[in-house]
């Protein structure tokens, strides 16, 4: 099957670009021979995204989301490969849980993979599938506090020994750095458990007190590290000065952490509920200014479902986390439209959500839009305007904290390994 999308704008100008089978087979002004022809004029072509923070849940928890249901938000938002997040139930920690995971997965309809949880008492177990069965790990994550559903590192030597695995093995170390001592005492001194004090409650000491462990843990090791979340000032200028000396750091940013902050949470209570916590306006702007300037590396949406009666309950019952397959790229395109052109705009995105997730993961032949890397490709409509309506979600999770968030910028289609799916209107795939 030969597909010619004809008259795209790339970031190398308007190009056709032919697909045949899975992969990208020409890029030029020239004609080709075609099975189907797709008029691409006023849309723009991105390489599909690559989302580096995804809970898929599924297994025990398919109440929440399931793979299909996941990947189906996915594609509706442009993300073309996903990396799945360990703290499922069962939870992926040993080879017992990396089997059950990939059988669920064979509902997904994006290309994924899967991180490795590192606790305190599994590292035979992560050197055991390092060893025989890596292929589709993509790093080690690591929590530093209690989130959800995982198992909290707080034992110093053991985290040396977890970055001395990834080391040996060439496998980035994902941090969640909220440090649970920390978080504990603030819990205490915080008289009101209330959505209105949850980032007094996991005070932003935390997550700046554990950056500074691993960004001093890696730096001794050698191991790739990559900060998840980035939600604060101090954070991101502890990173711009580690990175100006160590190659081998890299951080992630949310679209939740760069355009929200607590200032929503009369309005949407338990459903801003997340951690780390939406911050405040200086820490909006901090990230935002070094998105610009390239410090952050890479855009994760930590898409987290919970059922919307989960969100509802009261706030220390009420899970932290809310759906972000869908939102992601209309919210970035829309937000950087308001301050950059919009080459620019293409140029970042494809950056930061397709080609930088692919070189610090070592995904090969996607990322990019190259002759010979599989057609995972992303048609955007940058002139269609909307509101984001979650009862349209194709996630399960049907709510959000942007709901009723006009904003500028539609997926078209998607091609994930040169299959395609067209979103008709705003809610069908």
């Amino acid at each position: 099957m030969k597909t010619l999308l004809f008259n795209c704008q790339t970031e190398l100008g308007i190009r056709n670009i032919l697909i045949k089978d899975d992969q990208i087979s020409y890029i030029g002004l020239g004609k080709s021979e075609y099975d189907e022809k797709i008029d691409c004029h006023g849309f723009t072509l991105f390489p599909g995204m690559i989302d580096t923070h995804v809970h898929v849940r599924d297994l025990e928890m398919t109440y929440k989301e399931t793979w299909e249901t996941a990947t189906r938000a996915a594609i509706a938002g442009g993300i073309t490969t996903i990396m799945d997040m360990p703290n499922t139930k069962p939870a992926t920690i040993d080879l017992e849980g990396l089997r059950a995971k990939r059988l669920a997965a064979l509902q997904a309809l994006v290309n994924y993979c899967f991180h490795l949880g590192a606790t305190e008492n599994n590292l035979t177990d992560i050197e055991k599938i390092l060893r025989k069965q890596p292929a589709d790990v993509a790093g080690i994550k690591v929590y530093l506090s209690s989130s959800s559903s995982n198992e909290v590192v707080r034992n110093p030597k053991i985290l040396e020994k977890i970055f001395l695995i990834a080391y040996k093995y060439d496998k980035p170390v994902l941090v969640h750095t909220e440090q649970q001592s920390i978080l504990d005492k603030w819990f205490s001194h915080t008289s009101e458990k209330s959505i209105k004090f949850h980032s007094l409650i996991r005070n932003r000491e935390a997550a700046i007190e554990g950056t500074k462990l691993v960004l001093d843990l890696a730096d001794k090791v050698g191991s790739k590290l990559y900060l998840c979340h980035v939600s604060t000032q101090e954070e991101i200028e502890l990173i711009k000065t580690a990175k100006k000396q160590n190659e081998n750091v890299f951080c992630e940013v949310t679209p939740h952490h760069l355009f929200l902050n607590e200032n929503i949470i009369p309005e949407v209570g338990n459903i801003g509920k997340v951690n780390p916590p939406l911050s405040k306006k200086i820490d909006n702007k901090a990230l935002f200014k070094e998105l610009l300037n390239g410090t952050i590396d890479t855009i994760g949406t930590d898409h987290a479902p919970h059922l919307k009666k989960e969100k509802e309950q009261s706030y220390l019952n009420a899970p932290s986390g809310f759906p972000g397959l869908e939102t992601a790229l209309p919210i970035l395109f829309t937000k950087l439209r308001e301050v950059i052109s919009q080459d620019e705009t293409l140029h970042i995105i494809s950056t930061l959500f397709s080609k930088n997730p692919a070189d610090i993961f070592k995904i090969e032949k996607r990322g990019e839009i190259k002759t010979g890397n599989y057609a995972d490709l992303v048609l955007f409509d940058p002139n269609k305007k909307w509101k984001i309506k979650s009862q349209n979600f194709q996630s399960k999770a049907k709510y959000s904290p942007f709901e009723g968030m006009e904003v500028q910028g539609k997926v078209v289609m998607c091609f994930v390994n040169g299959i395609k799916y067209e979103n008709q209107g705003d809610t069908k795939l």
